[in-house]
């Protein structure tokens, strides 16, 4: 008995000696790679403590007439509904007695680095699948699950030649073929511009941002932040100089099988209305660490929760090209 309880008392010392460093270290090597994540530039983040959240576009048109007495009354119905359900995600590590006995600080910090930063990349995977695979019906595949993520209200994927709505019979585009250049851009644009709303009036929407993959960096900058007219050898002034914001999103990407570099124009304030990241855990935080220790079997646990769900409401806020 006098041998167990020295057992036992050594292995809580070897937890109690990592455990503190090690949380805390998770805790920063994951702030500082999710720093830089493109979520905070498109979508929202919201917390809630409800299964599921459900948004619906409100159909129905809104008239100004001449005073005749009375107000007019247009009625409202709900349209397409869009459902977010949250999804438990998890990974973890375990540490018998005799590694921990045997490994550094520095070892172990090493590996808590890895396992922070997956947690960071696996939520930035699941964010650009929706642009990466924005034309895809079958959503996408992240770490083994394929997600439904970039569907939108109606039904469609959220880059589709066919969209509808609920108090408007056409279909319309926001999807293209074309390789960036400084046409190309206007039309996307001007396609934008072009769009009607729910109840197909003019739906008002500004392209401000350009979003595009690393691939892709170099010409994006010399459309829009190039002072000289791309490709012309008297120099012109460039027009488009400063008149879009450039997001240059490392996660961003071509499909399989495709030889053209995918790229977005967006109207960044109705997109972040749009894209939406609902974090279910009670907190309201990306995360919740678990840590605990086994006796029996003198083993620690560390685990890490992530309790959410992205995706898109509205199609109209993003054009998408997305060249064969």
């Amino acid at each position: 008995m006098g041998v167990m309880i020295q057992d036992s008392s050594q292995f809580n010392k070897l937890v109690g000696l990592y455990e503190v460093p090690l949380l805390e270290y998770w805790q920063y090597t994951y702030a500082d790679a999710i720093k830089d994540s493109m979520i905070k530039e498109l979508f929202s983040e919201e917390s809630t403590d409800n299964p599921a959240e459900a948004i619906s576009e409100m159909v129905g048109k809104v008239d100004f007439t001449k005073w005749n007495g009375e107000f007019t009354y247009g009625s409202q119905k709900e349209g397409f509904t869009k459902q977010f359900t949250p999804v438990v995600w998890q990974a973890g590590m375990a540490y018998d007695r005799f590694l921990l006995s045997n490994a550094k600080l520095i070892n172990l910090k090493d590996d808590t680095f890895k396992f922070a930063l997956a947690a960071a990349r696996f939520r930035e995977a699941c964010a650009s699948g929706i642009f990466t695979y924005a034309n895809q019906a079958a959503g996408y595949n992240v770490n083994g699950e394929q997600l439904l993520w970039n569907i939108v209200a109606d039904g469609k994927p959220i880059a589709s030649a066919a969209h509808t709505s609920a108090g408007y019979d056409g279909t319309q585009s926001n999807l293209h073929t074309l390789e960036l250049s400084e046409e190309n851009l206007e039309t996307v644009c001007q396609a934008m511009f072009d769009l009607k709303d729910s109840n197909g009036d003019p739906a008002n929407l500004q392209p401000d941002t350009l979003v595009v993959p690393t691939a892709l960096r170099k010409k994006g900058l010399e459309i829009i932040g190039g002072e000289g007219k791309v490709d012309t050898a008297d120099n012109n002034p460039n027009i488009y100089h400063g008149s879009m914001r450039l997001i240059v999103w490392k996660q961003f990407r071509k499909q399989a099988g495709k030889t053209g570099q995918p790229w977005a124009v967006a109207d960044s304030a109705n997109l972040q209305q749009s894209l939406k990241v609902l974090n279910r855990l009670e907190s309201g935080d990306d995360y919740e660490l678990i840590s605990w220790k086994d006796e029996r079997v003198q083993t620690w646990y560390f685990g890490a929760l992530q309790w959410l769900v992205m995706g898109a409401f509205d199609w109209r806020p993003v054009q998408f090209s997305i060249p064969n």
